[in-house]
């Protein structure tokens, strides 16, 4: 006699909000921030309730674009967006990298279904044939490609909502495309909330605040988590959800505060907030400007402590260098691995929330094959922006002939240096080949 068990799940019991899963080491709850390779070396994604703290260049922008990823994976994922920027005012629309079923239309949909198909098929033969030829403890990892980003993302066999259904499920993490741009009308809909330099200007001029930026930008923010996303007081019978909060350039000169700890106290509360809320903040931090003869200054070690992770994009056309010779490297272009790679991505803090170590050394593929945080580079192509593992260039590079050619000007005049074993002077050697 056989007898089934069914576990009791509550009938109210709210599901996991889209695009979104779980931590297998600390089942903490995962966003993603629309960089596939990002997300690997953050050791799966973006906790929710964390911050991630992104150091920007000197003189480059490549900070912006991954805070651009972050907000094309909330309008993908149909996550609310708070964007706030203290420098200028800012518009959405054209700025924000698209993705083929967004911009093309159901039909690049379909045609990107049946590549799927046929990708799967072809996977499927290669698995097979290769069966014999790996490890069987490594065939049910994910693989990456050459750029850090995993293949067949959208077949992998990924837990909670990794995997776009036919229902219109939101994948984890979209494939953008830097070469389009979200639709005006898609960027509307998801109506993101916006608060730019005009905004905090005119809301500071108040008594309230008395100029100070950092208290009243915490404020919005207090304000649009306890509407709807607070996990202490839920609003019942809704859908849960995600707010993404990102903060550009946080502690440039455009922010004033009311003393020199403001931007301290700001940290500190926002992560206290964001603790028991559904919410994942990502924010810029010019460093270079917290400095005095190339050191940093001590309130850049207490900022990054009070952050969850931290990680620093270090390019080789701003890093201490005049823009006379910035514009010299781009006329001439740089020789050997400056020409494939952009710059390092240096690693000072990973996320450890509900955990006393960090969990990328047992759920990162860059690390744990070769991978660590002194050897990683990323790369900005036309179509994406990718993390990949450093390597030296060639010696003599790959355009240049490493082995000279032969001179059979000796061999035909007899000439011949030596001769090998059954060989005559003068005539090429039978056992050289």
């Amino acid at each position: 006699m056989s007898s089934s068990f069914r576990k009791r799940v509550p009938a109210g019991q709210a599901k996991q909000p889209p695009a979104t899963r779980l931590n297998p080491h600390s089942a903490q709850l995962l966003v993603s921030t629309g960089v596939p390779s990002l997300d690997d070396v953050l050791g799966g994604g973006l906790p929710v309730g964390g911050v991630l703290l992104i150091e920007q260049d000197r003189q480059t922008g490549y900070s912006n674009t991954l805070l651009s990823y972050f907000a094309s994976q909330a309008i993908a994922a149909k996550h609310k967006l708070c964007i706030v920027n203290a420098d200028q005012d800012m518009d959405l629309a054209g700025h924000l990298p698209g993705w083929a079923g967004a911009v093309r239309g159901p039909a690049a949909t379909s045609e990107a279904k049946v590549d799927d198909k046929v990708d799967q098929t072809e996977g499927t033969r290669s698995e097979s044939s290769d069966a014999m030829k790996i490890a069987w403890r490594y065939q049910n990892l994910p693989k990456l490609g050459d750029d850090g980003d995993e293949k067949n993302a959208s077949n992998s066999g990924g837990s909670g909502n990794d995997r776009a259904g036919d229902d219109g499920e939101s994948k984890f993490c979209e494939l953008f495309d830097l070469s389009l741009r979200i639709p005006k009308d898609l960027v509307d809909r998801a109506q993101p909330v916006i608060i730019g330099s005009s905004d905090i200007l005119d809301g500071v001029a108040t008594e309230k605040y008395d100029g100070d930026m950092y208290r009243y930008v915490l404020d919005r923010i207090s304000a649009l988590v306890q509407d709807g996303f607070s996990s202490l007081a839920p609003a019942p019978n809704t859908e849960r959800n995600i707010l993404r909060i990102e903060l550009r350039s946080l502690g440039s000169g455009f922010w004033q505060g009311s003393s020199s700890t403001s931007i301290l106290k700001f940290l500190h509360e926002l992560r206290g907030i964001l603790r028991y809320s559904y919410a994942a903040c990502v924010m810029s931090f010019p460093v270079h400007q917290y400095e005095e003869a190339g050191v940093r200054l001590p309130i850049v070690r207490r900022i990054e402590h009070l952050c969850d992770a931290v990680i620093e994009l270090e390019s080789f056309e701003g890093t201490y260098a005049s823009p006379a010779d910035i514009i010299a490297r781009q006329i001439k272009g740089s020789s050997g691995s400056n020409q494939d790679y952009h710059g390092f991505l240096h690693i000072h803090k990973l996320p450890r929330l509900n955990s006393m170590t960090e969990s990328v050394g047992r759920l990162s593929l860059l690390h744990t094959g070769g991978g660590s945080s002194n050897n990683l580079a990323f790369r900005l192509r036309r179509k994406k922006f990718s993390i990949e593992t450093y390597h030296l260039p060639i010696e003599g590079g790959v355009t240049e002939r490493r082995v000279p050619a032969k001179d059979d000007s000796k061999l035909k005049t007899g000439k011949g240096t030596g001769a090998g074993c059954g060989s005559t002077p003068g005539r090429k050697d039978p056992l050289e080949f």
